[in-house]
């Protein structure tokens, strides 16, 4: 399945994940060379799909993290060859997102990301044993995890 422009990729998304109908592209970024999307369905429920790029410039599905709209997406991608925690959350309007990684039993300083376009949280991580929290806060303080 190979896709150049941002219409034809919701369409092969249609196709490619057994969960959700008529999928809708929402939020796209590149991270060397592949593009990740953050769609919805109109069945109520969210994607995170990786692209990889193709030699002749147009860009196959790979793989994708899939939840219900109102949960928060947590997946991840090798991207030549570094592994990178994709995060997206279609479920309330938010203003910013804090990230917390535990590696080996330490847990890390919050990353802190802002969240009021629904942008796609990525980070390449090189650890191999790890766990991730993630809150989303709106303007009036409400978390959603």
């Amino acid at each position: 399945m190979l896709c150049v422009v941002l219409e034809s990729r919701g369409e092969i998304l249609d196709d490619a994940i057994s969960t959700g109908e008529n999928w809708f592209i929402e939020k796209e970024i590149e991270i060397d060379g592949y593009i990740i999307s953050a769609a919805y369905s109109t069945d109520n429920k969210s994607t995170i799909a990786v692209f990889k790029p193709e030699s002749n410039g147009g860009y196959k599905f790979s793989t994708s993290t899939n939840r219900d709209s109102d949960e928060i997406i947590v997946g991840g991608a090798i991207i030549n060859g570094a592994w990178y925690d994709l995060i997206w959350f279609n479920g309330a309007q938010t203003e910013y997102a804090e990230v917390i990684y535990t590696i080996n039993g330490k847990e890390s300083k919050p990353l802190r990301y802002d969240t009021t376009d629904m942008d796609i949280i990525y980070n390449k991580t090189s650890e191999k044993d790890y766990s991730i929290e993630i809150y989303y806060y709106d303007s009036e303080g409400n978390r959603y995890e």
